[in-house]
């Protein structure tokens, strides 16, 4: 069910300091993280609800912004040159983006919308093509 190093490493294009055992043990907290906050997930998949891949992208997102970043750090100077990252992609923690969640979510709420056609509806002693 989980990421693997390599989907990780694969968002990381500059490379990571972390060594694969170190990305290892974050998958796992990631899914731990993840299936705390939608414990349903699991159940959704079997279903087909909601895709593998979608779930191993997520994951393996939030490692990857611990594993780009690990020290967490906002905001770097040397002489001239400066560059700052932001808060979300730099916090140093395992997160959930609000675009990933609506990702997990996606067709699950208050708010779903299923098409109706009253033409495709049968009518008991009437015809619907009037409609």
């Amino acid at each position: 069910m989980t990421a693997t190093v390599a989907q990780v490493k694969a968002l990381c294009p500059q490379g990571t300091p972390l060594t694969d055992e170190q990305i290892e043990a974050l998958i796992v907290q990631a899914e731990a993280y993840l299936f705390g906050l939608h414990p349903d997930v699991l159940a959704r998949v079997a279903a087909g609800t909601l895709a593998q891949e979608t779930v191993d992208y997520v994951e393996a997102s939030m490692v990857a912004r611990i594993a780009r970043n690990p020290e967490g750090l906002r905001m770097e100077m040397d002489g001239d040159y400066q560059y700052q990252l932001a808060a979300a992609a730099a916090s140093g923690y395992l997160t959930l983006l609000p675009d990933e969640e609506r990702m997990l979510t996606r067709g699950k709420g208050a708010f779903t919308i299923t098409p109706y056609n009253p033409r495709a509806t049968t009518v008991v002693g009437g015809d619907p093509s009037w409609w």
